[in-house]
């Protein structure tokens, strides 16, 4: 007798997951590519085929003279870097791993020199080491002499950057330091390695690969830095990639094919700088997760150099530039004594009395903040979309192009972007442009400070995981809900220190205020820079103060605020 079997039951069809957040990313990455693709993209074609009849420069690039300015660049950024190291790395050991890290009005000192605009320095130490200036009352004319001989060369000039730079370099390595363990130091002294050793074989393989991208950093910015190659860079003679693209769009015969073939340049420099610190960063050595023992020297050599050292750095890249700028702004007769009766305060007054000083002042006021509001939503908007479906997400690799993009601004030279928007959106086959308008600005203003922005707001999302957002989920709430109640509490400091940030970029910004503003619209850094070359040099430095005091309020008082809500937050 044969028992008939029954079939085994088809398995039941799955019901197929559904990949999310596949518009949004689209959208995304359309509104990037327009923003950020489109204009780098315009360099180059314009590079490749020329400028309105005139044909292409990039075969020109092999002149002498041409040479000469790409060689002068690489010369520039590499001494930024070597001047930079020797003011920040014994800065950041001392501040790290000595007792002098519990001075910490040193770390806001050295912030500073960061929040002015990068041609505020410049214009300083012009004032400061001109001929019968302060350096030949204070220091006498022989010491003057020397300073001004200096200051007139590539090494002057890279100093100068290099006071504004070192910051840059000077937090990666104290944050290194501060990571590193003590345990590591302490066990190659117990074996007996002397303190060139330790520093030989334990510190350096550790430092070397942040040291790597810090300078790395510090490279592409002096290469793009644009006060002050077009201030002292052009008195002397010293011509860069950055001074020549400005010289070609703006001095008569206007040049835009060598223009855009150097700004290509300027842009293969950005890319290989960032491809050169993606490869650094896949070899930095982990410390571990958890926290060690932090390193303490007491005692030893570095008190007979520790606080002289701190005071140089501070006299160079803080006293001397913003006593320049102050007496300045207030000194009745240049070639006068410095006493009360050569002193007012009458040209604060006339800047900010009505008219281009006050015009443009508010100008900046307002577009910055305009600007930092478009890119926090569009950094809210992009959090959103891209923290949508994380275990499986749409479009993985449109994803990554989002990724690039959105970070695109900070590798690649500002003066590269500002070329390519007035390529893309001054084009004659455009129906409906921005160009020449106050929108031009609140755009490259929004594109150029996205970066930090999006740093800033991406680190507070990431601060919490999505166990909060399910539970809210979980409990009936709608996305609107979870989002008002759950997750913009929980960001809004870092939402706040973005804008903040934003809008003190745009305060100080002056690539994009000089190249793109109509001619009608005042800004900050455009009239500072006019009124110091009419000869107004009061003028331009009492706005020069009024523009950083009014940046360190907003800041102070937005820092308060930011820790109120953290302290209420932790109640």
């Amino acid at each position: 007798m044969t028992t008939l079997q029954r079939p085994a039951p088809a398995p039941t069809p799955q019901p197929r997951r559904r990949r999310v957040g596949g518009r949004g990313v689209l959208a995304l990455a359309v509104i990037l590519v327009i923003a950020v693709a489109a204009p780098l993209a315009a360099v180059l074609v314009r590079a490749v085929i020329g400028y309105d009849g005139s044909p292409s420069a990039l075969g020109a690039l092999a002149d002498a003279d041409n040479l000469r300015v790409i060689g002068n660049t690489v010369l520039l950024g590499v001494l930024v870097v070597v001047i930079a190291t020797v003011m920040a790395a014994p800065l950041a050991y001392l501040m790290s791993w000595t007792p002098m890290r519990d001075k910490r009005w040193v770390d806001v000192a050295v912030m500073v020199p960061f929040m002015t605009p990068p041609y505020v320095a410049a214009l300083a130490w012009m004032d400061f080491t001109r001929v019968d200036g302060l350096a030949d009352r204070w220091l006498g004319t022989w010491v003057g002499d020397g300073v001004r001989a200096v200051l007139n060369t590539p090494v002057g000039m890279a100093a100068i950057m290099a006071c504004e730079l070192f910051t840059f370099l000077y937090l990666l390595l104290r944050n290194r330091f501060d990571a590193m363990p003590a345990s590591s130091d302490e066990a190659a002294e117990v074996s007996g390695a002397s303190w060139g050793q330790r520093l030989r074989w334990v510190t350096s393989p550790l430092m070397t690969p942040t040291f790597a991208l810090g300078a790395l950093v510090v490279f592409l910015r002096a290469c793009a830095e644009f006060g002050t190659p077009i201030t002292l860079g052009n008195r002397i003679g010293f011509p860069v990639l950055v001074s020549e693209i400005y010289r070609n769009v703006t001095i008569d015969p206007l040049d835009f094919p060598r223009a855009s073939a150097f700004a290509s340049v300027l842009l293969g420099m950005g890319v290989t700088v960032w491809g050169l610190q993606q490869w650094v960063a896949r070899r930095e050595v982990p410390l571990g997760a958890r926290t060690g023992r932090r390193v303490l020297v007491r005692g030893g050599r570095w008190r007979l150099v520790g606080y002289p050292w701190i005071s140089a750095v501070l006299v160079l890249s803080v006293l001397v530039p913003f006593t320049s700028v102050v007496l300045g702004a207030m000194t009745v007769l240049r070639s006068g004594p410095l006493s009360l009766d050569n002193l007012t305060f009458d040209y604060f007054g006339r800047v900010l009395h009505t008219g281009h000083g006050l015009e443009a002042l508010e100008n900046s006021a307002v577009l910055s903040a305009v600007a930092a509001t478009v890119a926090t939503v569009f950094t809210l908007v992009y959090v959103a979309v891209m923290s949508t479906g994380r275990r499986r997400p749409a479009m993985p690799g449109l994803r990554r192009v989002v990724d690039l993009l959105g970070v695109a601004p900070d590798t690649v030279p500002t003066i590269v972007l500002v070329i390519g928007f007035i390529f893309l959106w001054n084009a004659p086959w455009l129906p409906v442009t921005p160009y020449n308008s106050v929108w031009m600005i609140v755009l490259a203003y929004t594109v150029i400070m996205l970066p930090l922005v999006l740093q800033s707001i991406k680190s507070s999302r990431t601060s919490f995981g999505d166990g909060l957002v399910e539970a809210s989920a979980a409990a009936g709430a709608s996305s609107w809900q979870t989002m008002r109640h759950i997750v913009v509490p929980l960001m809004a400091p870092g939402i706040v220190a973005g804008w903040l940030l934003g809008f003190l970029f745009g305060l100080r910004e002056v690539v994009a205020s000089s190249l793109l503003r109509p001619a009608s619209l005042e800004l900050v850094s455009p009239w500072i820079l006019s009124e110091f070359d009419q000869g107004n040099r009061p003028e331009a430095m009492a706005m020069t103060v009024v523009g950083v005091l009014t940046s360190t309020v907003v800041l102070v008082v937005l820092e308060w605020w930011r820790r109120r809500m953290q302290a209420a937050r932790s109640a």
